[in-house]
């Protein structure tokens, strides 16, 4: 589960970002639904981020998706040295060449993990792990350049004969993986099986989950989804096709074959009394994209059913009705989840006013030197003392909060009263 992510200097956030599901201590509203318990500390099941566009909301989900790249780098130990750091760093503020960190704190079977990393393009700099049990806390290891060498402490020497496997543009941890190191095994199942990011940038058809509705008792599930948020579909059919790729300079097919799945969703038909006559099928490439991605996010929530699985869903609200998002957060938040994590983007300022805790609300604010700043509703001290009939969204578009769009009056002013045609090329 995760606990906590840290990031600095990478794409928009020039600056150290805390990101944490860490539950605040004093809050005890929603604590029996919204929260789950460790021996330790709570975490919150869900968090929303709210800000403008071009904030950075979706450059923290890609910040976490950089970090995994970097941890993947490592595949070949003879072909290391042609393998290229993910390092994309603040490019607005004279931080190229500055090394990007993360740290990430994970709760695994009852572990805690710190990991702690620091790169620039050509070398990692810096390597920590920590472990922290109910007894005991542990450095694992440390890797540390000092300008000249890398420098090592590990706690087993069996740990410490790895490192001559261990280039400068390669993650210690990651060599720690590939020797199966159980504790480093952990942490990349985590990477690898335990998060999940939901954006419209993934080809559905293609996507394995929706391989899953060839099953019969993970359809039904779905279905039961789709029904609930009133979406008429009676039935789904999922059925395996191939095609061939298609080459985009010159638009001919490859002999490359992707085996994809087509999908078709059964409507009840009426006649002109209102009267079931019976079904008719709609391919799910003529349905409305507020389908396709509901029937995408109802697999997604399915599958991860108790998993003790990281979501991370962009745009939460595109394409859906205010109505269907409150139906997807009553899920997240209820005791009938009882072990996964969603991680919401969304610009729907009335979600503010949904059953949630100051600590599951996250703001990002852009700059003026367009560097983006991530705060939580849980930091304003004040909060408590003002009257709570008083909605969060009302507050936020008051400006009470930060992290909404200004528009230039002044150009806006000028933009609309000038205009005159465009300008005669001819």
């Amino acid at each position: 589960m995760l606990v906590d992510f840290r990031v600095k200097n990478c794409l928009s956030y020039k600056d150290e970002t805390l990101f944490s599901m860490v539950a605040g201590n004093r809050i005890r509203k929603l604590k029996d639904t919204h929260t789950m318990n460790f021996e330790s500390f709570r975490l919150v099941k869900s968090a929303f981020i709210f800000g403008p566009n071009g904030s950075g909301k979706s450059n923290l989900f890609t910040a976490i998706k950089v970090l995994r790249s970097l941890l993947f780098n490592f595949e070949n130990l003879n072909n290391v040295k042609q393998l290229r750091l993910p390092y994309q760093p603040f490019k607005l503020g004279g931080q190229q060449g500055q090394p990007t960190e993360f740290m990430i704190s994970l709760l695994l079977d009852g572990v805690l993990y710190d990991y702690e990393v620091q790169y620039n393009a050509s070398q990692v700099l810096y390597e920590c792990l920590t472990k922290t049990t109910t007894s005991m806390k542990e450095q694992l290891f440390i890797r540390h350049w000092d300008g000249t060498d890398y420098l090592y402490e590990t706690a087993q020497n069996t740990a410490l004969e790895l490192t001559k496997y261990t280039r400068n543009n390669t993650a210690f941890l990651s060599v720690l993986n590939v020797f199966n190191d159980p504790d480093a095994t952990k942490i990349f199942d985590w990477f690898l099986h335990k998060i999940l990011f939901l954006d419209e940038a993934n080809r559905l058809s293609s996507h394995p989950l929706i391989r899953k509705l060839e099953e019969e008792p993970f359809k039904n599930e779905v279905i039961k989804l789709l029904k609930i948020a009133d979406f008429s579909i009676q039935n789904v059919t999922a059925r395996r096709v191939e095609r061939r790729e298609k080459n985009t300079i010159y638009e001919f097919d490859t002999s490359e074959v992707i085996q994809e799945v087509d999908i078709d969703l059964h409507y009840l038909s009426f006649d002109e009394a209102g009267v079931p006559i019976g079904t008719e099928t709609i391919n799910w490439t003529m349905d409305s994209k507020g389908t396709v991605r509901m029937l995408h996010l109802a697999c997604v929530m399915v599958d991860a059913y108790n998993k003790g699985k990281t979501i991370f869903i962009d745009e939460f609200d595109t394409a859906f009705h205010v109505s269907i998002c409150e139906f997807l957060m009553a899920i997240m938040n209820s005791k009938r989840n009882a072990s996964n994590q969603f991680v919401v983007t969304s610009h729907e300022i009335d979600l503010l006013d949904q059953p949630l805790r100051s600590d599951q609300i996250w703001f990002v604010n852009k700059s003026f030197k367009n560097e983006s700043e991530l705060y939580s509703l849980f930091d304003f001290v004040d909060l408590q003392k003002k009257r709570g009939d008083i909605s969060y969204a009302k507050r936020y578009l008051k400006g009470e909060f930060g992290a909404t769009p200004v528009i230039n009056e002044y150009l806006s002013n000028q933009y609309l009263t000038s205009f005159s045609g465009y300008p005669n090329t001819r």
